[in-house]
């Protein structure tokens, strides 16, 4: 059948599709900042991370992928000039040529777009990652900043709901950006005002009952329980991790929590873990286990529901240092999850839990109820 000819769309409308698809020109976002996040995460608020429009084309940091929250790993291979995007366990490989400015699959399958590099970092065409990585990204005006953020299946937030979760997490950063570029020194000619002291305001004073739940790595558990000098907490462990009868039992003992951290890529496997995992804690400790952590992307909510799992997830992270975790904390007046890693956290645990503990939140371990 022969297709009928498209009617070319009123210019007003062309006109107003370009004005939506340009940065916005706000209060907020005059100075140019974005933030970008991937899934929950939230990225850090500067140079190396703000991404931007080139002829029509949004590039975003390579910083948004290095982290594995949607399911991509990135490569560079500076002898050949190539930054790499892979999904590990596939045949989804990424290639880019920075100086041909080029981009092919493993395959030797070309694709209309490629890579640059800023300041030593590189930058990716993010509609074609997505295109390819079958990822979806949006664009959305905040009170602070506009936000782009790439999601994979895995996501749990939509966007609305994410930016009500991270608001005080981007008023801090974009505050720290500001300060940043105010302090960066001035061009001849022209004048700056001195910024005025930051107080730093701690430690933070915890809302009635606000509880803190700290999350850690459970393969450096042996590390980090020293430090916790009795505070309580929740430790992610692998199936295989599990297998540590002793470690399971000294955690338990603690009062410590565990959650399986998932790793298959379909609920199928997923139930088997969980069902191993739990087979696990129960003839080490006999204790039954209840939380779960997920990063993939496969739908798994149905199976921990049927099987009485509760996923477990953090809102902020020690990414940023000890100073901004606990400013954050302050920002929040209710219960929230903090997830500090393995034993690299260790020079700055002390700081986090002294502050925490006058400030008088409740440090607490995960619990299924309240």
């Amino acid at each position: 059948m022969k297709e009928k000819p498209r009617r070319l769309a009123p210019l007003w409308m062309v006109l107003a599709l370009l004005a939506a698809l340009l940065p916005g020109t706000g209060a907020a976002s005059g100075n140019g900042a974005y933030f970008t996040a991937a899934n929950e995460q939230l990225m850090d608020l500067n140079a190396e991370t703000m991404p931007f429009y080139s002829n029509g084309v949004l590039y975003v940091s390579s910083r948004v992928f290095e982290g594995g929250e949607v399911g991509l790993s990135y490569g560079r291979n500076t002898t050949l000039g190539l930054a790499t995007l892979y999904r590990q366990g596939s045949n989804l490989d990424l290639r880019f040529d920075l100086a041909g400015q080029v981009a092919y699959d493993k395959q030797g399958n070309f694709y209309d777009g490629y890579a640059v590099e800023k300041g030593g970092v590189v930058f990716f065409p993010l509609k074609l990652v997505c295109r390819y990585f079958g990822l979806t990204w949006s664009q959305t005006e905040t009170d602070i900043a506009p936000l782009i953020r790439v999601k994979s299946g895995s996501v749990i937030l939509n966007d609305s709901d994410f930016i009500s979760a991270a608001t005080n997490l981007m008023t801090l950063r974009y505050d720290e950006y500001l300060r940043t570029q105010s302090s960066r020194p001035s061009q001849p000619g022209t004048a700056t005002t001195p910024e005025p002291p930051v107080q730093e305001e701690l430690p933070v004073q915890a809302a009635e009952g606000q509880k803190v739940y700290l999350v850690f790595d459970g393969r450096d558990a042996r590390d980090i329980l020293p430090a916790l000098d009795g505070a309580h907490a929740t430790f992610l462990l692998t199936v295989e991790e599990m297998e540590d009868g002793d470690l399971l039992r000294a955690l338990v003992g603690g009062g410590h929590e565990i959650a399986l951290r998932v790793l298959s890529n379909t609920a199928e496997d997923a139930a088997e873990e969980l069902r191993q995992g739990r087979d696990a804690l129960w003839q080490a400790a006999c204790c039954w286990l209840e939380l779960a952590w997920y990063d993939g992307e496969a739908d798994i909510s149905g199976t921990l529901s049927s099987q009485g799992f509760l996923l477990v997830s953090a809102e902020l992270d020690l990414g940023g240092g000890a100073l901004e975790l606990l400013r954050a904390i302050g920002r929040h007046r209710e219960d929230v999850a903090a997830y500090l890693g393995g034993s690299g956290c260790l020079p700055a645990l002390p700081e986090v839990l002294e502050s925490l503990e006058e400030g008088r939140y409740r440090l607490s371990a995960w619990r299924l109820t309240a």
